[in-house]
């Protein structure tokens, strides 16, 4: 019963102690807890505990605080009360709920409790300590929105921002002077700092550093964590390594960071917290405990978001790869293929110089396709043979296995060829166009900064990679099949492999017989718009339309092919130039006046036009190449005209 009263008055001081703003503080801390407790969501739920224990903790330290203000005046007054040893001997006890019974034992005890000094002046009168109001303020338990990663800051910085509230509660829980967060990155040999907590100015402004004999590396190596109780100031600098100037740091203290694995696995650690203090032996043994929660929560938070900014990496692969599928829709060809592999490539990893090596099939040869350079400085041109045997480029195709250059400034082989004018150094990634049957290119990609590449780099990279090596099989299958194939798929038109093989013939026969020949080519005009506006699906029909129209007014012994994605070539035979004009000119007229009719829609197109007939001893390119040219002409004047050379 001694005991059940001891507790019960116990308690009745504390809650009699409490004030209604600590009640309030209590309930929030209450509320916070089962919040937590609830949500599902990894970051919230760690800002609501701590919140939650934060609250309680300061109700504590309140109440702990007036608690023991209010004994030191019974110490003053320990003149007029006896001892206990004497109070027991006079058949009294210490506790209340005996104070009766005592009284009873003792004639002395009445005079004891009963004259006690009345104070002479009221205000040395002992009175309750004074506790000063606080104001609560619900922005000290709940998080603020603009305080709150919004959804376009991302999971990176996400994660650095509760990284960060983290370590301030460590900082605070353990007194320290600072608090940093290192991530251990094996592959470059590197502490990356993550984020930190100091009160000082001078600590370091660089991100990055290598892995050495430091106290934090040598964390990072042997995976124990550190305790240095005593730290001399003329090894200070060294030891830590993140402080511009000498600081009055005494004591030290860095503890692993694992990523949670399965047993049997041997554990590495991913990053390391690290604390220092201004005074010495500050921290023990004793208080690893503490920190070994704190490594747990930051080892949890760690999975949680790896496997967030996974998700993430693999999403903006997938749109980059959708991104190529849609551009190959609009345009098939290899200038696209390889075009928009190296603006996904660039979306993805840091780069200053992305470059595409294929072979081509005219010159034998293998040759750089596309360049892209952001400085605009010296690089290598477009068309330019490499060496097969002689460079890394060249290495990687026969190959067929990437190559990671972590600093470019030394290398065995040139790049491209020995006598190329690239004078950047830093570090490049070099990946194989690899498809199931064979090697059809290189993708090279080059950064300024030494070690921006790693293995993960390859293999995010890796994956658009495949994406545009089958796109490339693929054409290459098409070409084989068109070369076997007289009739375009799409228009229904001849390919331009056969039309080339009868523009030959006639060329040949015009000059045998001294006939003339002439070269009709046209384009539908705004094509950009025309794909915007009906997609691919619909200039196809477009296409087609098009392409039936010519046909109905070219002869039998007359040939319509389709010379590229958006050109048609006319070859008219025993037809001079002032002809050709004539008949372009009736073809151009019915074409813009034919209504096209497609998914309820009414509309029409117009065509440029360019002619060019047989001179002295014309050949058959020659004659191409300049209906080429008067078309681009009567492209550039505004379109739906009709040009001869």
């Amino acid at each position: 019963m001694m005991i059940d009263a001891r507790w019960s008055n116990t308690v009745r001081s504390y809650v009699n102690s409490i004030t209604l703003m600590q009640e309030l503080i209590v309930l929030a801390g209450v509320v916070l807890f089962f919040v937590g407790l609830a949500l599902s969501a990894l970051a919230p739920k760690v800002i609501a505990l701590l919140a939650s224990a934060g609250a309680f903790v300061y109700v504590y330290e309140n109440i702990r605080r007036s608690t023991a203000g209010t004994r030191r005046p019974q110490r003053r007054d320990a003149d007029v009360v006896p001892h206990t040893a004497e109070l027991r001997s006079a058949g009294l006890d210490d506790h209340d709920a005996d104070e009766d019974d005592a009284l009873e034992r003792s004639p002395q005890a009445p005079e004891i409790h009963q004259t006690p000094e009345p104070p002479t002046d009221p205000k040395e009168r002992p009175a309750r300590p004074m506790i000063s109001e606080y104001q609560f303020n619900i922005d000290d338990f709940c998080e603020i929105e603009e305080e709150t990663p919004g959804k376009e800051t991302g999971a990176r910085s996400e994660f650095s921002l509760i990284v960060r509230k983290i370590l301030s509660v460590v900082k605070e829980v353990n007194f320290a002077h600072t608090v940093a967060f290192w991530w251990v990155n094996r592959e470059k040999k590197q502490l990356v700092l993550e984020n930190f907590v100091s009160d000082s100015a001078h600590f370091t402004s660089h991100r990055r550093k290598e892995l050495g004999f430091d106290l934090i590396s040598q964390v990072a190596h042997s995976g124990q964590p550190r305790i240095v109780q005593y730290l001399s100031a003329s090894g200070q600098l060294e030891a830590l390594g993140y402080y511009q100037n000498l600081e009055p740091v005494s004591s030290f203290v860095a503890i692993p960071i694992f990523f949670p694995r399965g047993s049997g696995v041997e554990a590495k650690p991913v990053a390391v917290l690290s604390l220092d203090f201004l005074s010495d032996d500050l921290f023990g043994p004793e208080s690893m405990n503490i920190l070994g929660q704190f490594a747990k929560t930051l080892s949890s938070l760690i999975k949680g978001y790896t496997g967030k900014y996974d998700l993430l990496i693999d999403s903006e692969v997938l749109r980059s790869i959708g991104r190529i599928r849609e551009q190959m829709k609009i345009d098939f060809s290899l200038h696209s293929i390889v075009r928009s592999l190296s603006e996904e490539t660039s979306r993805l990893v840091p780069w200053d110089y992305i470059a595409a090596v294929l072979f081509d099939e005219r010159r034998k040869a293998w040759q750089i396709q596309l360049v892209l350079n952001r400085m605009n400085d010296g690089y290598v041109a477009i068309g330019q043979e490499i060496d097969h045997a002689g460079s890394l480029v060249g290495l990687v195709i026969q190959s067929g296995v990437a190559k990671l250059l972590e600093d470019t400034t030394v290398l065995a082989k040139p790049r491209y060829y020995h006598a190329e004018r690239v004078d950047s150094t830093g570090s490049a990634l070099i990946l194989p166009l690899n498809s199931h049957s064979r090697c059809y290119g290189a993708l090279v990609v080059e950064c300024k900064d030494p070690k921006s590449y790693s293995e993960s780099d390859a293999r995010v990279i890796g994956k658009l990679v495949e994406s545009a090596a089958m796109a490339l099989e693929i054409h290459a299958l098409n070409e084989v099949v068109n070369n076997y194939v007289l009739m375009d798929e799409t228009t229904g038109v001849a390919t331009r492999k056969y039309f080339m093989e009868r523009l030959h013939q006639e060329t040949q026969r015009g000059k045998d017989y001294e006939n003339e020949v002439t070269v009709v080519m046209f384009s539908i005009d705004g094509v950009q718009d025309q794909l915007a506006r009906l997609g691919k699906d619909g200039f196809d029909f477009v296409l087609r339309n098009v392409g039936r129209l010519v046909k109905s007014f070219i002869r039998s012994y007359d040939l319509i092919g389709r010379f590229d994605f958006n050109r048609f070539a006319v070859l008219l035979v025993n037809t001079s130039s002032n002809e050709a004009y004539i008949w372009a000119e009736k073809v151009r007229k019915n074409i813009a006046s034919n209504v096209i009719n497609l998914d309820q829609r009414s509309f029409s197109v117009t065509v440029s036009i360019g002619v060019c007939g047989t001179l002295s001893e014309l050949s058959d390119m020659e004659l191409i190449e300049n209906a080429g040219h008067v078309l681009s002409k009567a492209i550039e004047a505004g379109g739906n005209m009709v040009r001869v050379y």
